[in-house]
C-alpha cells in the first residue's frame, strides 16, 4: 500500500512539473517576436520626428507672438513720449551708466538696467522692464553691457555708437545687452544698432530712389558734409519733425538662423514701423539695408 502511494505522489509531482511546462510555453507565445519589436520602434521614431518639430515651431510661434507684442507696446510708449517732447528719444531703453548716472562702458562701473539712476526715456509709458526683452534673446542679465556698431545700411556702417554720431569727440555710449530692441547681437558677440534717429547720406539716398522708382529725387543726406537735416533728405528717418509713416523704427534679429556669421534667407526678422505694424521681413536684406524695408 505505501507502494501504490509513492507512486501516485510520483504521477502527481509528474503532472504539475507537465502543467508547469506547458504554462510556461503559453507565457512564452505572448511574448514581442524581433520583427515586432523593431516595427514599434520604427513607429516610435517616425513619430517622434513628427512631433518634435511641430513642439519646437510651435513654441518659436509663442516666442514670435511675445516678441511681437513687446514691440507693439514700445511703439504705443513711443508715440505718448512723441506728444508729450514733440520728438523722438534717443534711445529706446537706456544707456549704461554709473552710479551716479553717468554714462559709462565699465562693466564693473554700470548700475543695472533697473537702477533708479538710469535713465530710461520710456520708462513711464511702459508697465515692466521686460518689454524689453525678448524671449530668443539669452543674455536677460540686467547688468551687463555692450558697446556696439552701426550696422550695415547705415551712413557710419561699422563705427561705434557714440551720444553725438556727428561729433568725432562726443564719448561712445553702451547699451545693456538684455535690451532686444535698441541692438541685436550677431554670431560672433558683437552688437549692432537697430534704433537710430538718422541713417541716411547720398549713395544710400540713391538707393532709395531706386527702390521708390525713380518717383522721388533724395539727393545730401543727414550724414552727408555739412552734417545735419536737409530738404534733400529722405523723410523716412526718426529725427525729422514729421518722418514718413513707412520709417523703420526698430527690429529684433533674435528669431534668425545663421549659416556662419550671414543670415538664412527668411522672414524670420520682426521689424516695427511707425505706422505701428509690425512685420516679418527677410533677414538676408535686414542685414544688409534695413532702413530701407517697407511695410
Amino acid at each position: 500500500m505505501c507502494h501504490n502511494k509513492g507512486r501516485g505522489t510520483r504521477r502527481r509531482v509528474r503532472l504539475v512539473k507537465a502543467h508547469e511546462k506547458h504554462r510556461g510555453s503559453k507565457t512564452m507565445k505572448k511574448g514581442f517576436t524581433l520583427v515586432e519589436l523593431l516595427t514599434v520602434i520604427a513607429i516610435i521614431a517616425i513619430l517622434a520626428a513628427i512631433i518634435f518639430p511641430v513642439a519646437g515651431t510651435v513654441r518659436e510661434n509663442a516666442r514670435r507672438s511675445r516678441c511681437s507684442s513687446n514691440l507693439s507696446q514700445i511703439f504705443v510708449a513711443l508715440e505718448s513720449y512723441k506728444q508729450d517732447f514733440n520728438a523722438y528719444p534717443p534711445v529706446l531703453g537706456a544707456y549704461a551708466v554709473d552710479r551716479n548716472g553717468a554714462l559709462t562702458c565699465n562693466q564693473n562701473a554700470a548700475v543695472p538696467f533697473n537702477a533708479p539712476v538710469v535713465p530710461r526715456p520710456l520708462g513711464n509709458y511702459l508697465k515692466n522692464d521686460e518689454i524689453f526683452l525678448c524671449p530668443n534673446n539669452p543674455v536677460d542679465d540686467k547688468r551687463l553691457i555692450t558697446a556696439a556698431f552701426y550696422p550695415a545700411g547705415h551712413a557710419l556702417a561699422g563705427q561705434q555708437v557714440r551720444l553725438d554720431p556727428i561729433n568725432s569727440n562726443s564719448p561712445v555710449v553702451c547699451f545693456y545687452r538684455f535690451d532686444s530692441y535698441d541692438i541685436g547681437r550677431h554670431p560672433d558677440g558683437s552688437y549692432e544698432l537697430h534704433y537710430t534717429l538718422f541713417w541716411a547720406n547720398q549713395a544710400l539716398n540713391l538707393e532709395e530712389n531706386r527702390r521708390n522708382g525713380g518717383l522721388t529725387q533724395y539727393g545730401l543726406g543727414y550724414f552727408d558734409n555739412p552734417p545735419g537735416p536737409k530738404a534733400s533728405d529722405t523723410p523716412r528717418q526718426l529725427g525729422y519733425r514729421r518722418p514718413d509713416p513707412t520709417t523703420v523704427v526698430t527690429w529684433c534679429s533674435y528669431h534668425r538662423s545663421y549659416s556662419g556669421n550671414q543670415p538664412v534667407r527668411a522672414k524670420n526678422d520682426l521689424v516695427l514701423f511707425l505706422n505701428g505694424s509690425v512685420k516679418s521681413m527677410d533677414s538676408a536684406e535686414m542685414f544688409q539695408l534695413p532702413y530701407h524695408m517697407r511695410p
